[in-house]
This record gives C-alpha cells, structure tokens and sequence, in this order.
C-alpha cells in the first residue's frame, strides 16, 4: 500500500531513500550504541557511505558528485539519522565543509578538492565557530595576514565537528575590519602549525569528532583563498541556511526513531493482563508524535523543493524556521518515547535514550533555536512593514 510519503516521492526518491534506509539498517544501527558509548568516530561507516556515493549527492556531477540535490539529500540524512545520529553528524559535516566551496569557488578549486571530499578519499570540516564567536559570526576573531604569495591564519576555532580528523578543512578568517573583513579558505589539516585538541566530551552524539582546533601562524597560498577578500560573512550565512536544512532533515530521523521505539515498546509491554498500547492515553500521546513527525517531515521536503527549483532564492527564514521546528519535534518525541517506556526508557540498554541526548544539539547547533527565533521575528517584521 502506498503511502503519502511514497506518492510525493518520484521513483529516484523512493530508490534512494530505500536504499539509504537498507544500508542504515543493516550496516550502520548495528553500531550506533557502541560507537556511543566509546565515543569512537564511526570509521567503517564512513568509509561505506563514500563509497556508495553519499558524500556527493548535492555536488554537480562534473565534480565528481551525484548532482542529485537537496531533496535527496533531506531523504538520505533522514534515512541515516534513524539507524546513527552521530554518524550523521559526520556525514553532514562532509557536506558542510563542500558547501563554500562549491558556493565561491572557482572551477580549479573546485576541481582541486571536491571530487576527493564527494568520494569520501578525503574528510572536510568547516571551521567557523570560536570561543568567543558563535552565532556572532561578525566577532571571528582568527586572522589571515596577508604575506606575499600567501597568507599566515592564527586563531583558534571551537567545537568543530570532524576537526581532529579530517584532512581539508573549509576556515572562515578575518582579513580586514568589520563584518566585510571575512574571507574563506581552505585549509590542509596536516599544515604545519593546525592543532587539534582532544575530543571533547559530549552528552550526546558521541561517536562524532568534536575538537577545538588551533591556528598557529599556518602558511596557506593564495590559491587556498575561496573568492575575492571579504565574501566570508554572506558565504557563511548562504552556508548556514543550507546547514540548517541538514539539521531539520537529522531531527526527523532522530524523531521517527524514537517513535518507532515507542511503537514497538508499547505493542510488547503488559500491563493490568494486556499490552500498553491499548490504553488511551498511550494511544493519543503516540498520535501526536506521529503527528508532528509528518509535519517536520514535509517541512523538510517542502523547502528541499524549493532549494532545488530556486538554488539562488534566499531560503534563510524558511531553513531557520524548518531547523526550529523538526529540532523541537525530535525533542519532544525523544522525551515521549522515554515517558511511555516508564523505567525501561530510562536505561542506556534501550535507544529511547540516545535518541534523546542526540535530539538536543540539533536544538543547539546550525544556530541555536532562541536565535534563529529572533532572526526569524526579524525577518517577518520586515516582511510586513
């Protein structure tokens, strides 16, 4: 039997997701809980999605990606959120640290590093957070100096996911005064004077690689500068919107796993001679988590479209208000399926948990939500004057 899902999908869509979804399920779940609580970065699984071709979906062909879009792309980050959050992060991260490259880059860039990135030969990371700069991007207080043919960076970035680990990492550096003092580069994480820190430890997606990353006089060439000086406050706004919709697309993998759970739990538990899902009240919390599982998960498509109909069209209110909700869905359903399994969701032995220690940074990162609020009552004030 079809479903709504099936019917808005075309056939490419549904081949995708299904396959996706097989190799979530029979490759990657398996490992989620001791990736998690060995907080051990999932290695073996990113190695498979490279090879299957994930990495590129959103990279045009003709650099070694799948030119498949946004639309797939929700589909497969969805597919994978329900089997591993943390590898998920990860596999987003691969995209992420693409983004300004395929955003500002010339072709030779483009040439240079994507198709390595889109084949998963080489990790990404990108670089934007400090410190002392989070979602105040115009406070990036790491300099790039201009020094003959090259520039020296220094600085130190914070929370940086898949920074100890990857090879190319995308830095957003200051190299004037003011918000238009910016610039992007592209960074070889095994240049002399890159310094990862220690992994930091984390409530929830754990088997993710989260490090503080510094700069110490690291000499890049020209050639390593994305664009013109100046470009790096719009680039990372440009980026952000679209790494929201990597964020909103994860939580309703993380939302649909923890009904699932819910699901099973109570079909299986007995209570008073019969099972827990033959209550009422089980029955009407397990709708409404279904409900808002729907909802986020066709606000995701929704703008996948639309990114891909407009790739120009400006989708930052749309993205911040699709990473809001489906972060605050997964949240609340996270914490339902642990309400409905009483004691039993509680305990690390089952996912219910996880679920829940993972939905919360989807809350948190890509902007956290009380910001992407304001920007978004901003934006609609604007809209109306």
């Amino acid at each position: 039997m079809s479903t709504m899902d099936d019917i808005e999908l075309s056939a490419e869509d549904r081949a995708l997701r299904d396959l996706v979804g097989r190799l979530a399920r029979e490759r990657i779940a398996g490992e989620a809980r001791r990736i998690d609580e060995a907080e051990e970065y999932p290695h073996s699984s990113m190695r498979l999605l490279g090879e299957a071709g994930l990495f590129g979906l959103v990279i045009p062909e003709r650099y070694g990606g799948q030119g498949a879009g946004m639309r797939q792309y929700a589909l497969a980050t969805e597919e994978l959120a329900r089997a591993c959050a943390a590898t998920t992060t990860a596999f987003i991260t691969q995209t992420h640290a693409m983004l300004p490259i395929l955003a500002v880059g010339d072709d030779e860039q483009k040439r240079r590093w994507l198709p390595g990135l889109a084949a998963g030969r080489a990790l990404g990371a990108i670089a934007i957070t400090e410190p002392e700069a989070g979602t105040d991007v115009p406070a990036l207080a790491t300099r790039a100096v201009r020094d003959g043919d090259g520039y020296v960076i220094s600085g130190r970035k914070m929370f940086i996911t898949s920074g100890g680990v990857a090879d190319l990492i995308t830095l957003f550096a200051r190299t004037s005064p003011g918000r238009d003092g910016i610039s992007v580069f592209v960074v070889e994480a095994r240049s002399p004077g890159v310094r990862p820190g220690r992994p930091l430890a984390k409530m929830g997606i754990r088997a993710s690689n989260t490090v503080e990353l510094a700069f110490d006089e690291v000499r890049v060439p020209v050639s390593a500068r994305l664009g013109p000086e100046g470009i790096g406050f719009h680039t990372a706004v440009h980026v952000l919107s679209d790494a929201r919709i990597s964020t909103a697309a994860q939580a309703v993998g993380i939302a649909q796993r923890a009904y699932d759970i819910a699901d099973e739990f109570t079909r299986q538990r007995r209570q008073f001679g019969r099972p827990v899902r033959e209550f009422q009240a089980v029955q009407l919390r397990l709708a409404d988590m279904y409900i808002a599982v729907v909802t986020a998960r066709l606000l995701v498509q929704r703008l996948a479209r639309f990114v891909d109909a407009a790739p120009d069209g400006n989708r930052a209110v749309e993205a911040a208000a699709a990473k809001v909700y489906c972060s605050d869905v997964a949240m609340r359903v996270a914490g339902d399926a642990v309400q409905l399994m009483g004691g039993y969701g509680y305990m690390r032995e089952f996912e219910a948990e996880r679920c829940m220690r993972d939905a919360k940074i989807t809350q948190i990162y890509d902007g956290t939500n009380d910001v992407n609020r304001l920007v978004l009552a901003r934006q609609l004030a604007k809209r109306s004057a």
